[in-house]
């Protein structure tokens, strides 16, 4: 049996959106209809009610001027009727006065009169059902004198019938319209997410495979999606380009330490197979000691790095001023540049003073001529210059070695790059990535200037007075 995790399964987003839309369209529809057919319901019924009011003061008019007789006689008349009408007249009691035609319609009503009670004086509407075969009827009650009531029931069955086709239409078009639109929003969904499906799927490769070099592929159409897509390849080349660095760093730390180690491990053999001799082994100490600092010179200097690079870098802000700070380093590194005929200049003017950490602008300097030096051949000149404006600081160093190709002019800033002509100097590789981990944490930069064999000059940009992270 496999130990690998299964995935989870997804649910189709495509499929969850076109059923949201859809859902959408059916809550929209079904809104819309009803407020369609309630107002169309409410035109049929006062379309009945005109016709019946209209009857109703025919008949009220007749009754007033003849009373019972002249409905009878109205009735009894040959009249073309386009549309049914019964009438009745009833007492207080509901007792039947007067009818023109025996119908189930007047039962119904009776059954309504009784439970609606006292109806002594007033006019009503009702509306009555009764099987399909009888149809549906509306029916008017107005009161008359001497305490009798006119009602008059017309059928709006006609009405009823249009009501119901326009329900069953209503339902005909619902369905479809929401096959329809299931299928097409899952389409035109599954189109849209096109992108998103392809970094989907990248991502997944990637986490299985472990294949850096996996893309998402090129998106036709344009959009926030595909925007994403291109993001997410972007992150994936940058990815890359660390995980690169990270393995390039991690082979020159090994290379770098691997010297020291080696050096301090032959070192301790040789003093332990050796015959007891105390200026042998103080000798193999000595050199134990100096191979210990070189390695914790290189991790210190690690750990500095990241704590500036991650801005944890805490600064002890003071007035410096740059022609003393260039002194301390020029005196420092004399003996250096005396020992490889090398001259070193001290040409900082001595008006230029700048707030910043004393301690990591030393650091900073010494780094930038401990590579000046070491890159110069005999008989050359290393110069520290400086120069100031309105909101700036300069601090230069210029060497006549060996110079930075152009392809290199990006990447000597990388922690543990070396260009191919400094390969065989000894180094760490770290003194320009903490030069410019250290300018940044004060607000500044630094930049070179450089062609092949023609020496470099790297420019130290500190602002006059910045807002520093104090101790």
């Amino acid at each position: 049996m496999s130990s690998r995790p299964t995935k989870p399964r997804r649910s189709p987003l495509a499929f969850r959106l076109a059923l949201l839309y859809t859902v959408f369209l059916a809550v929209s529809f079904t809104v819309l209809f009803t407020v369609i057919y309630q107002r169309v319901d409410r035109i049929m019924q006062q379309r009945d009610r005109d016709v019946i009011q209209a009857q109703v003061e025919k008949f009220s008019t007749l009754y007033r001027h003849g009373g019972e007789p002249a409905l009878a006689n109205y009735f009894s008349q040959p009249v073309t009727q386009t549309e049914p009408v019964f009438v009745r007249i009833v007492d207080r009691y509901n007792q039947v006065r007067f009818i023109t035609v025996s119908h189930p319609l007047w039962n119904l009503l009776d059954q309504k009169m009784r439970k609606a009670g006292d109806i002594h004086g007033k006019s009503r509407w009702d509306m009555l059902a009764q099987e399909e075969a009888e149809g549906s009827w509306m029916v008017g009650t107005q009161p008359l004198s001497g305490g009798f009531y006119l009602q008059v029931g017309h059928s709006n069955a006609t009405g009823r019938v249009v009501m119901a086709h326009l329900r069953r239409t209503g339902l005909r078009i619902l369905l479809p319209a929401l096959l329809v639109s299931l299928l097409g929003g899952w389409l035109i969904s599954r189109s849209a997410l096109s992108p998103l499906r392809a970094l989907v799927d990248t991502a997944e490769h990637i986490v299985d495979t472990g294949d850096q070099k996996r893309r998402v592929p090129e998106q036709r159409q344009r959009g926030e999606l595909a925007v994403l897509g291109a993001l997410f390849n972007k992150v994936l080349d940058q990815n890359e380009k660390l995980v690169e660095g990270s393995r390039e760093a991690l082979d020159h730390v090994a290379h770098d330490l691997r010297t020291p180690m080696t050096h301090l491990r032959n070192s301790a053999e040789h003093a332990l197979q050796a015959e007891p001799d105390l200026r042998v082994q103080r000798e193999a100490l000595a050199d134990c000691m100096e191979e210990s600092e070189r390695i914790l010179q290189l991790l210190n200097a690690l750990m500095d790095l990241a704590e500036a690079r991650s801005g944890g870098m805490a600064l002890a802000p003071e007035s410096c001023a740059l022609r003393e700070l260039a002194d301390e380093v020029t005196e420092l590194y004399a003996i250096v540049a005396e020992e490889r005929n090398i001259a070193l200049r001290n040409e900082v003017p001595t008006y230029l003073t700048v707030e910043a950490d004393r301690m990591r602008l030393r650091q900073c300097l010494a780094n930038l001529v401990d590579n000046a030096l070491k890159y110069s051949g005999p008989n050359t000149t290393v110069t520290l210059g400086g120069s100031s404006s309105e909101q700036d600081v300069v601090l230069r160093v210029s060497d006549q070695g060996c110079g930075i190709g152009e392809e290199d002019m990006e990447k000597i800033w990388n922690r543990l790059y070396r260009a191919e002509p400094s390969r065989g100097t000894p180094g760490l590789g770290l003194g320009l990535s903490m030069v410019r981990a250290i300018a940044e944490a004060h607000g500044g930069t630094v930049q070179v200037e450089s062609n092949p064999g023609e020496g470099a000059t790297f420019s130290l940009l500190l602002p006059r007075k910045v807002a520093l992270k104090k101790n």
